[in-house]
């Protein structure tokens, strides 16, 4: 076999929805040169994690060949593909705290996966003392996962897949929940183990930064190839002679179903069949106008947040005193570990403040016992968490219902409300579609209509577009706005994107 660490031959990968068959990936032909670090682009819903999946081993193809590192692994038994991932590969799935044992201090949980292969421990720590100190967790060593923010997680679950060296990193949004100082260097590690290791990497990501340092960048769409980029040449892909056309290329050149091609010297020229009509745009899902609230009140006190005791404890929030701005969008922004999942933690009564006071329309947080605090959340809060995780076997529809019905919604309110949302989120056409076969965009969105049909009068989201691509995080942004602006909502999100920091009306910097 040649140098290509990783070959995709005409895979596909069908599932069933409710809504009929879909293919995930529809005929994917890819290869990976040893030491090749290769970015994968594309919108949500596009195949870009189920490739991540099948090279993995994760996911066995329905139809085509797999081969990684020279062996067929889309036709190996479950425990061989198992011992391949454990031996050769390390893998940053989307859920980077998954990676990451609760038990276990990162130090040791960093140096689990080296001490599982027989690496002394000296060595082991030797090499993970390596990693924290490129990343800058040395001073986070021996927190907990609960105890880090989503951004530090990330980070740890990093150098956990880079510990042993392995032969191919396959990476799915590993800057998504990140401060830009964070990103680069995670960037600069990837780049540094390729290089210095010979590792072959595959970066799945919406980041055009990160997808810069890329040898090569593929773009896909609709399970397919649609644009290879290399030594800074963008070009389309022919795949088996067919030849895709981006879709807004299609359109400027007024071209809908039918196309003459004519040939020339140089190559063909694409113009519009006689009888085509330009293609009309797709009709919009209207949703009704939104039910406008009292917005809430958001008050900070000298409000301080700690974990630990004694020469462990960390102090996340300090004296901090603000007041949000009732019905408009305020964005919460600072590096990673700064506290801005702790900051909206604590304004959802999620957690109590070490010292001050956190005031919800006039009611003092810390006054009120855990009942009290769940029924002012029912009464007024929606919450997006920074890894939103919906009920897998419950439709998008379901899982919003759901949600209203635990609030007290009648049945027919909550639907039409679900419906609302979901429009809203561009997830009307998938609101039949269950929450488990929904891609990481779909789901997050999906945990953002949840939240936006709970609220009441106060929303709090964090991060809410890290896995979208460009078009959905903008989208997204002006969601968020228009929730302040026309339901009278009070927004509070943490964010690194400037899409929503754009929307904004207030933007709040923390350790800055």
């Amino acid at each position: 076999m040649s140098e290509a660490i990783v070959e995709l031959r005409d895979v596909f990968c069908v599932h069933r929805t409710n809504e009929g068959d879909a293919a995930a990936l529809q005929g994917m032909n890819l290869a990976l040169g040893r030491g090749e670090v290769l970015s994968v682009l594309g919108p949500s819903g596009a195949g870009k994690s189920t490739i991540l999946r099948v090279v993995a081993g994760l996911q066995q193809p329905s139809a085509g060949i797999v081969r990684v590192l020279d062996r067929d692994i889309g036709r190996m038994p479950a425990r061989t593909r198992s011992r391949l991932r454990h031996e050769l590969m390390g893998f940053l799935g989307q859920h980077s705290g998954a990676a990451l044992s609760p038990d276990l201090r990162m130090r040791a949980a960093v140096a689990l996966p080296l001490r599982l292969r027989g690496v002394p421990r000296r060595e082991s720590l030797r090499r993970v003392a390596e990693l924290f100190e490129i990343t800058a967790l040395a001073g986070r060593a021996d927190a907990l996962p609960a105890e880090l923010s989503g951004g530090e997680r990330q980070r740890f679950a990093l150098c956990a897949a880079l510990a042993h060296r392995p032969a191919l990193l396959l990476a799915d949004e590993p800057t998504g929940e990140l401060d830009d100082a964070s990103a680069d260097a995670i960037r600069a590690l990837i780049v540094e183990l390729a290089r210095a290791s010979g590792t072959s990497v595959i970066l799945v990501t919406h980041d055009l930064a990160t997808a810069g340092i890329a040898d090569r960048t593929l773009r896909i769409r609709d399970g397919r190839i649609t644009g290879d980029r290399l030594n800074g040449e963008e070009a389309l892909v022919v795949d088996g002679g067919w030849l895709r056309l981006p879709p807004d290329l299609l359109a400027a050149a007024g071209i809908g179903r039918r196309a003459r091609v004519q040939p020339t010297p140089d190559g063909v020229i694409v113009t519009r069949a006689a009888g085509d009509s330009s293609p009309a745009p797709p009709a919009a899902a209207e949703a009704p106008p939104p039910e406008r609230w009292t917005p809430a009140t958001v008050e900070l006190w000298d409000v301080a947040r700690s974990y630990g005791r004694g020469l462990t404890r960390r102090h996340v929030l300090g004296r901090l005193t603000h007041e949000f701005a009732p019905g408009q969008m305020t964005a919460v922004t600072g590096r990673s570990g700064a506290g801005k999942t702790t900051l909206l933690k604590l304004v959802a009564g999620l957690e109590r403040a070490s010292s001050g006071q956190v005031v919800l329309d006039g009611q003092h947080l810390g006054n009120l016992d855990a009942e009290q605090l769940a029924s002012l959340r029912r009464q007024r809060i929606g919450y997006l968490s920074q890894e939103p995780a919906p009920i897998g076997f419950l439709s998008a529809e379901e899982n919003t219902v759901l949600i209203l019905r635990i609030r007290g919604w009648d049945a027919d309110a909550a639907a039409e409300r679900a419906a609302t949302a979901l429009t809203r989120a561009g997830l009307a056409e998938r609101a039949r579609q269950r929450a488990g076969r929904l891609s990481a965009g779909e789901a997050q969105r999906l945990a953002l209509a949840r939240a936006l049909a709970s609220a009441r009068g106060l929303l709090i989201v964090d991060e809410p577009t890290s896995r979208q691509d460009e078009a959905n995080a903008r989208a997204v942004a002006a969601l968020l706005a228009a929730a302040a602006h026309q339901d009278g909502q009070t927004v509070i999100c943490s964010t690194h994107d400037p899409a929503v920091i754009g929307k904004a009306d207030h933007v709040v910097t923390l350790g800055g």
